[in-house]
């Protein structure tokens, strides 16, 4: 079969890959050859991303008023990125050494014609530097940042290159290369049968994680690098380095990038997903930088290619550290709610319009007595009250929400009423002389210092709320609840959970930086999607084969699994735990 009728079934090709027993041929120091079959599925991958005609376009735009010339190449840019995604499978380092042994040893010739890879009359058995050019000849139309590869460069000859690069170009480039990297990790998700991708409701969790390159950075002992489009990754604060003027020493941990990855988590924390929890866009940047826009950026890249929009959930780099119009407009302007946790200097009142208070995330009575307003500076900073006491106050909270009297409109304008007003009020406040009264008032939460100045909500039957009025600490469910640590915890857990998947050595090793030693930041973002893809691929396998156990294998996991139950310190946790810390734990 060759690659002009080949054709892609992600139910048939794809679930051959997924469905596959595990190592597709042999790990390093063996020989073994890579099954037809797994070639067509991989080649399925690559196919269904629409990357060959992709290229194929941009390097057209770039050969304008310019005549290309030459032969064809021995491995185009489909072949190359398929032996990639080979290697990306079965868990190998993504060499180019590795890449010529495919080709040379363990591909058939039925799989070297499926790839379209041929050797010309007066070529040697180089396969090394064939393959070493059909990389370079690709990553030329996508890398926006081009570079010498094979000398350090000091920080004023990187200022000088920098200045030199057109941003019209850069931004160009950029575009092409998410495009190329999401297209790859987007390709995984055709793989599952449609009705069990349909289960999946959008909601999503996203994270950023540090990809070490195999460089050293920019330091006083090493004031040059191979890398110099790398930063460090610090510790602290958003991970950005930004240097120390009054001299104190930085925790730095590794020089490199930041990976950031959004997953599909469940549509219900109490229940198991029915779908695999797979990756669904990643961008590539330095440490710290670009947050809210590398979001922004997969959001909108999931929405292009229609995938559904639910909840969005991101840890404190993200919703309470970002411009509201970088991110939060944004991203609700697509149609995303949000869940997200907030630092202690932005706990309590965060906004107020129309008379109401904005109290971390949600929208109240200015009434809401104090002690239910500063519940979580009395539990977080001042320490005052245990979690307990917290959850209880935190419970308190609801009476005293603004009700919805309608949808937001197309414009994200939502009419809020006070909550004494009408049948379903659910406070008593003097303001309001109708909630003071009949049978259900004994059950209503009562407003005893009203406003002595009452504002529009404690005056109108309701109060027009427009989206940038307090839409930097908005969130969807109700800050504190149950039923908000259920999709924090679980969606974050998730995300961990995916970025720990990934670093796994045994198989994507995405912490490992000796098996990604292809230099420049265009390069390593490729790579690194390459990895997403292989994660992706491994949980689907591992869905697929769950779904196709008998009843007898479940129970023998099961039971397996009990056996090496042991104890642990975990047994003990209390019910009730504390808002979680998304201070960062960097992974070795």
């Amino acid at each position: 079969m060759t690659g002009a009728n080949f054709q892609f079934d992600a139910t048939d090709d794809a679930l051959e890959l997924c469905l596959h027993s595990g190592s597709i041929g042999g790990r390093q120091g063996s020989i073994q050859l890579i099954p037809d079959s797994v070639v067509h599925s991989a080649k399925s991958i690559v196919v269904a991303a629409k990357i060959a005609q992709r290229v194929a376009q941009w390097r057209a735009e770039d050969a304008k008023n310019r005549h290309a010339g030459g032969r064809p190449s021995s491995i185009d840019d489909e072949a190359i990125v398929v032996l990639l995604v080979l290697l990306a499978l079965e868990g190998s380092p993504l060499f180019v050494t590795n890449i010529s042994n495919a080709v040379e040893n363990r591909l058939s010739i039925e799989a070297r014609t499926l790839l379209g890879i041929h050797q010309f009359a007066a070529d040697g058995d180089d396969w090394y530097h064939r393959s070493w050019r059909a990389v370079q000849r690709l990553l030329e139309v996508i890398d926006p940042y081009p570079a010498p590869r094979r000398k350090k460069i000091s920080v004023a000859d990187f200022e000088s290159l920098e200045s030199s690069r057109n941003p019209v170009e850069v931004q160009r480039r950029e575009d092409r290369l998410n495009e190329f990297s999401n297209a790859l990790v987007k390709a995984t998700w055709l793989m599952v049968p449609r009705d069990i991708r349909r289960r999946w409701k959008g909601n999503i969790c996203v994270d950023a994680t540090p990809v070490k390159a195999f460089a050293r950075g920019y330091s006083p002992k090493s004031p040059s690098t191979v890398e110099p489009d790398a930063g460090w990754y610090v510790r602290a604060g958003d991970h950005r380095d930004t240097g120390d003027k009054k001299g104190r020493t930085i925790p730095k941990i590794l020089y490199g990038w930041e990976a950031t990855i959004v997953v599909a988590t469940t549509n219900d924390p109490k229940q198991i997903a029915d779908f695999p929890l797979l990756a669904t866009g990643m961008a590539f940047d330095k440490p710290g930088f670009n947050v809210a826009e590398n979001a922004m950026r997969i959001l909108t890249s999931m929405r292009d290619t229609g995938m559904p929009v639910g909840m969005a959930v991101g840890d404190r780099a993200y919703w309470s550290n970002s411009i509201e119009e970088k991110l939060q407009l944004p991203a609700r302007a697509l149609g995303y709610t949000n869940v997200n946790d907030y630092k202690e200097n932005q706990l309590g009142i965060q906004e107020g319009h129309g008379g109401g208070i904005m109290v971390e995330g949600a929208w109240y009575c200015p009434s809401m007595p104090k002690p239910l307003v500063e519940a979580t500076i009395d539990f977080r900073v001042k320490k005052s009250i245990d979690v307990a006491m917290w959850k209880i106050r935190i419970a308190a909270r609801t009476p005293y929400m603004l009700h919805s009297k309608e949808a937001p409109d197309v414009d994200g304008h939502q009419p809020l009423r006070c909550p004494a007003i009408g049948a379903s009020a659910t406070v008593a406040c003097p303001l309001r002389a109708e909630s003071m009264k009949g049978e259900k008032v004994v059950l209503r939460s009562r407003v005893s210092t009203p406003p002595r100045h009452a504002d529009r909500i404690c005056r109108q039957t309701s109060v027009s709320f427009p989206p940038s009025v307090g839409a930097k600490f908005r969130q969807d469910i109700q800050y504190g609840t149950d039923e908000w640590h259920g999709m924090y915890a679980t969606a974050r857990n998730t995300i961990e959970g995916f970025n720990g998947f990934i670093k796994d050595g045994a198989h994507e090793a995405l912490a490992d930086h000796t098996r990604r030693r292809l230099r420049g930041r265009a390069a390593q973002h490729f790579l690194s999607a390459l990895l997403v893809m292989a994660a992706n691929v491994r949980k689907i396998r591992a869905f697929m084969q769950g779904l196709t156990a008998t009843p007898k294998e479940k129970q023998r996991k099961a039971q397996r699994r009990q056996n090496r139950k042991r104890e642990s310190l975990t047994d003990f946790l209390p019910q009730l735990a504390r808002p979680p810390d998304d201070e960062e734990s960097i992974a070795s």
